[in-house]
């Protein structure tokens, strides 16, 4: 069967029953979507509410808690949790073989020129080469 809906400026537009069946699960998905997200934004503003009240004295006008606190209350309620910078410093040793040079020391050159150090997360790199030996093969 079809439904004819005529809108306001004259243009006729046919709906079949598969069709108007697909709008109603649209409206029913998009309800339950909705719902879902009202419950998470209910239960964090409660997860707050309790972080702060669980914290507050009524005779002091500071609330105090540590970064742990903070951290846990953020995971809860389904946020990313608070940085800190870090500096990590490390040894890394390396053998490179097959090195075509002229000298020693053109190796050494091109070992230090060529070998590089990279870190895909988000820090800068401060290193340095420490050639201790070179010999032939």
């Amino acid at each position: 069967m079809e439904y004819l809906h005529t809108t306001e400026d004259g243009t006729v537009i046919k709906y079949t029953d598969e069709m108007i069946k697909q709008v109603i699960l649209d409206i029913q998905y998009y309800k339950d979507q909705n719902l879902r997200y009202l419950d998470r934004v209910h239960k964090a503003r409660v997860a707050v509410y309790d972080f702060f009240a669980a914290r507050h004295d009524s005779s002091d006008d500071d609330i105090t808690c540590t970064v742990e606190d903070v951290n846990e209350l953020l995971e809860t309620i389904g946020c990313e949790k608070l940085k800190a910078l870090f500096t990590v410093s490390g040894t890394i040793s390396f053998t490179i073989t097959d090195i075509e040079a002229d000298s020693e020391e053109d190796a050494r050159d091109q070992v230090e020129s060529e070998l590089r150090a990279e870190f895909d997360g988000i820090g800068s790199i401060d290193w340095d080469v420490d050639i201790t030996d070179t010999s032939h093969q």
